[in-house]
């Protein structure tokens, strides 16, 4: 049987942009996908780096059983229906004590998505308190485009550290999505939305799931995203699911992903001065020629 949201879930998604909490997991699955990723870092040496955190769905089982997992489809499918891409897989980990923050966005301004059915799963794997750290949002502010701009800030985990002025936002008025391990939250792609350092003793690690409609229209370069429930109609190159793949042929899609997507993500806008389209075509060509190293190396 489905689970679907409740109408009161509904009518609070459509009113505030986000619905939270939502129970997903049970406690010994968040312990065994937890023990995956974190048994990924500790074999590979190191923790995520941002290739691995991008589209995170193409390369381990952990994100794939996620990016498939009934319950989180349900819910999703009460917002957007019953044909559903996922177009992107975000692994957020804030290491305990660490200064890595996000700043006051909106999604919408910058993934060149043509849709208005685009909502984002954030499943939390660890605690998702405000004192972790835990994502905060601007009740009611899917309504409106909001005008941000670019900071490069050192700790901003945003690629362009992307952030609304403040004067922009209800002073106040933000509030704090906290999240158990195994719980997750559901927004709008306009919905304003950031998060704070992490000042606790554990990490904070959650992954955001992009799903959109099947029908939607990529604006810009071609892109391709995963087909997890229902028919595709819509613009996007499919993907193949994880799980039937090898590691080579894993990590040679997750590449090929990534190359088809950084074109877009880097795209200047019209208001960019030559500095910075500068500093955005470098940081594009260092980023593919890096996927084709991933590639080769496969």
């Amino acid at each position: 049987m489905k689970q679907h949201l409740s109408g009161d879930q509904i009518e609070h998604y459509q009113l505030n942009g986000f619905v939270c909490p939502i129970d997903v997991l049970c406690e010994s699955d968040v312990a065994r996908l937890r023990g995956e990723l974190e048994g990924m870092e500790e074999l590979q040496g190191h923790v995520m780096n941002k290739a691995q955190c991008n589209k995170t769905h193409l390369l381990y089982d952990w994100a794939d059983e996620l990016v498939h997992h009934p319950a989180i489809l349900d819910a999703v499918e009460s917002l957007i229906g019953p044909n559903i891409l996922c177009y992107m897989s975000n692994l957020f980990i804030k290491e305990a004590g660490s200064s890595s923050y996000v700043s006051m966005h909106q999604d919408a301004a910058y993934w060149g998505v043509d849709a208005d059915d685009v909502v984002t799963a954030w499943i939390a794997l660890s605690p998702a308190t405000r004192k972790s750290g835990v994502m905060k949002v601007q009740p009611g502010s899917h309504k409106t485009q909001l005008e941000q701009h670019n900071t490069y800030a050192k700790d901003n985990l945003l690629s362009r550290g992307q952030e609304i002025a403040s004067h922009q936002l209800e002073s106040g008025s933000q509030l704090y999505m906290e999240l158990q391990p195994g719980q997750m939250s559901l927004h709008h792609f306009m919905l304003a939305h950031g998060s704070d350092a992490n000042h606790s003793n554990d990490r904070r690690i959650g992954l955001a799931i992009r799903y959109v409609n099947a029908s939607a229209r990529k604006i810009g370069q071609p892109e391709s995203a995963l087909l997890v429930r229902g028919t595709n109609t819509g613009g996007f190159l499919l993907e193949q699911r994880a799980r039937s793949l090898t590691r080579r042929q894993r990590t040679r899609q997750h590449a090929q992903a990534l190359r088809r997507q950084l074109p877009n993500i880097f795209a200047p806008q019209k208001s960019a001065n030559l500095s910075e389209r500068l500093r955005l075509f470098l940081t594009t060509r260092f980023a593919v020629l890096y996927t084709y190293f991933r590639e080769m190396r496969a």
